[in-house]
């Protein structure tokens, strides 16, 4: 049954876009990752053949420095029994299926339907069919439980949403629960956390990344309730 999925899968992306399983290493674990050939190559023909309609760039198709950060640091955070784990903007679910491998119970989310076939394709490719991949929106979630972990990489990126993710976040996340995001260091959110810190507060640490022969500089944050516990200290190693 779970490879027949990953073969209707692999059909419906690979008739649209030109991909390749490409292994991808993050601490001790090696990954199988459904992706672009090309990313530069694609966003460049979206834009050419869509210049005179609006539309919406592939971005979920890139593996950025922050997840990278993101699912290393989940690796190294301790299997709870019953704690269950969300990923929000997941894209190609990179942090969320490396941390299903590592034992966590993860749903895997996002709001565009494109997205959430490469995310199954590459939990089934990874052997994670009991992760959940689901289509969300942060304004109308129709999510009916709380999760004890809330992740995400370089969400914060459009400031008209901000209101809507503080209070998505104040819904779903259970009170003891915590929050890690991580972020491209150079890009300022100030608005971002003067509307999260209405309600949360945070730590954060920056960390380097190297890709490809470049750095970059990632911020990882831990976020919690005001009333709740007081945010546990980044785990760096």
């Amino acid at each position: 049954m779970q490879h027949m999925e990953l073969e209707q899968l692999m059909a419906r992306i690979e008739n649209k876009y030109a991909v390749e399983i490409a292994p991808l290493k993050i601490a001790g674990k090696t990954m199988r990752i459904l992706q672009l050939t090309d990313f530069e190559q694609t966003i460049e023909d979206f834009v050419e053949n869509s210049l005179s309609e609006a539309v919406e760039l592939p971005y979920w198709a890139k593996i950025w420095d922050a997840t990278l950060l993101l699912a290393y640091f989940l690796g190294k955070q301790p299997v709870i029994r019953g704690q269950r784990v969300l990923e929000i903007g997941a894209g190609l679910g990179v942090a969320g299926i490396y941390a299903a491998l590592c034992g966590h119970d993860v749903t895997i989310s996002d709001d565009n339907q494109e997205a959430l076939l490469f995310a199954r394709a590459n939990a089934l490719l990874n052997d994670c069919p009991r992760v959940i991949v689901r289509k969300l929106d942060w304004r109308h979630p129709d999510l009916q439980d709380q999760f004890d972990v809330i992740i995400g990489a370089e969400v914060v990126y459009d400031r008209q949403l901000y209101p809507d993710l503080v209070q998505f976040f104040c819904s779903i996340l259970k009170p003891q629960g915590i929050i890690f995001l991580a972020k491209n260091a150079q890009i300022p959110t100030p608005t971002f956390f003067s509307e999260l810190t209405r309600h949360f507060k945070f730590k954060q640490t920056v960390q380097t990344v190297s890709t490809d022969g470049e750095s970059q500089q990632i911020v990882l944050y831990a976020i919690r309730h005001k009333s709740g516990q007081p945010s546990r200290d980044l785990t760096e190693s």
